[in-house]
């Protein structure tokens, strides 16, 4: 009877001391020294994080640890009161302590939705952590788990399911990209609902693969309004999208005149 108890009681301490993954932490957190490329961190308390004032991820908190998404990496660290500890590779030797004068920690009351985001990030970190970012893209697993997640409300997999469809959707596209827009392709209406999908789940990155995709199909000008949206409604990589075609496209006709 004893020993029934004791293991009642291991795991009922177990269960109590698991937190369940949650996005609340909200604050500016500033480097400490300069070891990373990473200066700062912009929590929203929503499960969006602000990235050294240039782009934005996502991110979720179990437990003592953050995890986020920059894109297609990850950042993994420990936190300690109003400190980030940096983890994992690209973060490691940094510390990232809180502006106490700009904002606190965890003032933000967080809304089901932002809830069930970060429990599904966490659902879908725990399906890919343990293999590196080769093993995971060209696993058979890897469509299933976004494909699954997509369908439950995560704009990550949903985007990630948007570069598998595209592979798919457009052959050639790894070995010979500059001769797709040759081909007159349609583009597929998959795709095109996917990136409304993207969108509608609040994530304004859909403009920018929508904009991606019509650009590789040779569709500049469908292109170019597209991450114009994207840029209206908040995504950075659109812009950035549109700058590199242009300065490419500059690079390219000064070298056509030099010839």
């Amino acid at each position: 009877m004893k020993k029934i108890f004791f293991v009642f009681l291991f795991l009922s301490v177990k269960f109590i001391t698991a937190q369940a993954p949650d996005n609340s932490l909200y604050g500016y957190f500033e480097e400490k020294g300069n070891n990373t490329f990473y200066k700062s961190f912009n929590f929203d308390g929503n499960g969006k994080v602000f990235i050294a004032d240039m782009d934005y991820g996502e991110y979720f908190t179990r437990n003592d640890s953050l995890i986020i998404y920059p894109d297609k990496s990850i950042f993994i660290f420990k936190i300690k009161k109003d400190k980030l500890i940096g983890a994992s590779e690209w973060v490691k030797k940094g510390t990232w302590i809180i502006n106490k004068d700009s904002t606190q920690i965890g003032n933000k009351v967080i809304s089901p939705k932002s809830k069930e985001k970060a429990e599904l990030l966490a659902e879908y970190y725990d399906k890919t952590k343990k293999s590196n970012d080769l093993d995971v893209l060209f696993s058979d697993e890897f469509p299933k788990i976004n494909e699954e997640l997509c369908n439950k409300g995560l704009a990550k997999a949903c985007l990630n399911l948007f570069g598998l469809k595209m592979l798919e959707y457009t052959p050639g596209i790894l070995s010979d990209a500059d001769k797709i827009a040759s081909k007159k392709l349609k583009p597929h209406p998959e795709l095109i609902a996917l990136s409304k999908k993207i969108i509608a789940l609040g994530e304004p990155e859909g403009y920018t693969v929508l904009g991606s995709y019509y650009y590789t199909l040779g569709l500049r000008k469908e292109a170019f309004q597209i991450w114009d949206k994207g840029e209206k409604n908040g995504s950075h990589k659109s812009g950035m999208a549109k700058a590199t075609v242009e300065f490419e496209e500059e690079l390219q006709k000064a070298q056509q005149k030099e010839e």
